[in-house]
């Protein structure tokens, strides 16, 4: 101990004797940049200055180049403050500035950059210091990111942890090194809308939406399912008011929205219930479009084909009356179950479903015994997502046909549960009818709901004999169109089942009338 002792103070008169002193010096300050809130009617006007929390922080010299001019890196923490050491040896110029990647904070891994030519980082810098003795401490103040200098990209940033964070909560950790979230954005490269990429884990933002907090949230659900959970969607262009989505991407984008809304509820931002995009334009307003994912205005669409009522079910399980949304202390269900039952369901259940939509998320509730069966019920009918036995059941067999009026319509539901346990299982819908001969009878199904692909056949009296059969009424109609002259008097019966799709629930009206 004593000899390296002894080579230490050797080695640092050496260096005195060379002019060489060394000094260790502080540098701190701020970070903060401008925030743009917004409600229904876009943006409101306010734009208070928020912390950048967790962003690389940079000491260089101003006058160095290449490698040499980055003296110190630490960051900021979760207020925009920062404190980092420095070690040097000259007079200097130097400055600080924040960027937003976050290498220098243990397990988050995050950054926001620009998307064409040479892609790096976003950046706010603090006014040079000149003649900076290498012992002397410099508290830089607070230093902002304005809008259209930096804020856009710190606002990025911000929501990327908001969301990574929103994830540890449920799952128990931030997303590993090897989950990198990249979000790209950059002004001036035209109107192509935000999306999410899975093979290199990239939200491109879209040129409006630099501010647009719940469209960068609900893309920033995409990231988190792909690591969490899977997707089966084909992807493509999406309508909110197209009710006849296919399943598999009605329920991704249904449960991205869920994810995004569900991480301003938890970190109780005003009005979690609204989706708003604006035009990104200055000032107040600029509102290109919003919607409220508890009550679905203003966009209205049933069933589990609508991404809409995907987002507005999953919605109603975990709002409450102490949601901060249009209605305080007021709910429209009895559900108020945690986020984190929904998170189970997808990442321990529709994971490894086939086909995956709302039905494995229906089914996967109940097989991970969250129960709530009525509750359940009651708040996937509000979109009329209608996951339960109909009154008819049960009735799938000719011996257990239910007996129909021949002139009148009835509700039925494709969904079966022997074990009444709430998960379901296909289901054939028996009926019966007395036929008179030489009538004419129309047989038919409408107001399909979710996905209720209907076909049938007409059997003769031994239950067995097909007369007629339909699956398709047309090329684009899914529901089913019979019509049959009865040749002889007594009892038939029709054979209503989901033809071979991607589901197997759903809900139709079936209608039967005779003209003599």
């Amino acid at each position: 101990m004593f000899k390296t002792r002894f080579v230490v103070l050797v080695v640092s008169s050496w260096l005195g004797s060379l002019g060489l002193v060394y000094g260790n010096w502080t540098a701190s300050g701020a970070f903060r940049y401008v925030d743009r809130e917004f409600d229904q009617n876009g943006f409101t006007g306010a734009e208070p200055a928020l912390p950048v929390r967790y962003a690389n922080v940079e000491v260089r010299d101003a006058k160095a180049k290449g490698g040499a001019a980055l003296l110190a890196t630490g960051a900021t923490d979760a207020s925009g403050n920062f404190s980092i050491l420095v070690t040097d040896n000259k007079t200097r110029t130097v400055y600080v500035r924040a960027v937003t990647t976050s290498t220098a904070t243990p397990g988050l891994y995050l950054k926001v950059q620009n998307i064409s030519g040479p892609k790096n980082p976003y950046a706010v810098a603090s006014a040079n210091v000149s003649n900076h003795a290498p012992s002397t401490n410099v508290n830089f103040g607070t230093l902002t990111a304005a809008i259209g200098a930096g804020g856009e990209g710190f606002n990025l940033f911000d929501a990327g942890v908001r969301s990574i964070d929103y994830i540890a909560a449920l799952n128990g950790s931030r997303p590993g090194s090897s989950s990198l979230l990249t979000l790209e954005w950059q002004s001036g490269v035209g109107g192509a809308p935000s999306s999410y990429d899975p093979s290199n884990k990239t939200i491109s933002v879209g040129e409006i939406s630099g501010y647009n907090d719940t469209v960068i949230a609900h893309e920033t659900g995409h990231y988190a399912y792909h690591l969490n959970s899977g997707s089966d969607s084909l992807g493509g262009t999406h309508h909110l008011l197209d009710c006849a989505q296919d399943l598999r991407l009605a329920y991704d984008e249904g449960r991205a929205t869920w994810f995004g809304q569900s991480v301003r509820r938890y970190f109780n931002l005003p009005r979690p219930d609204l989706y708003v995009r604006t035009t990104g334009g200055p000032g107040p307003g600029n509102l290109d479009f919003y919607f409220d994912v508890e009550t679905e205005t203003p966009y209205y669409c049933d069933g589990a084909t609508s991404e809409v009522a995907v987002y507005a079910a999953l919605w109603d399980i975990n709002d409450s009356a102490g949601t901060a949304d249009g209605t305080p202390g007021v709910d429209d269900d009895t559900l108020a179950r945690p986020d984190a039952d929904n998170w189970d369901v997808d990442k321990n259940y529709v994971k490894t479903a086939l086909n995956k939509s709302l039905e494995d998320f229906w089914d996967g509730w109940f097989t991970r015994g969250k129960g709530f069966k009525t509750e359940m019920i009651a708040a996937f009918q509000r979109t009329n997502v209608e996951y339960y036995t109909d009154p008819g059941e049960p009735n799938d067999s000719v011996a257990a046909a239910l007996p129909v009026s021949t002139n009148g319509t009835s509700h039925r539901t494709y969904f079966a549960d022997v074990n009444n346990d709430g998960v379901g299982e296909a289901d054939n819908n028996f009926f019966s009818f007395s036929a008179v001969s030489g009538a004419t009878y129309t047989i038919e199904t409408l107001n399909l709901w979710s996905k209720a692909n209907t076909s049938l056949q007409l059997l003769a009296g031994d239950g067995v004999t097909v007369l007629a059969s339909n699956d398709n009424r047309s090329v684009n109609d899914e529901s089913s169109l019979i019509s049959y002259t009865a040749t002889s008097s007594g009892t038939l019966y029709v054979k209503s089942f989901h033809a071979t799709d991607l589901g197997i629930y759903g809900s139709y009206d079936l209608r039967l009338s005779s003209v003599p």
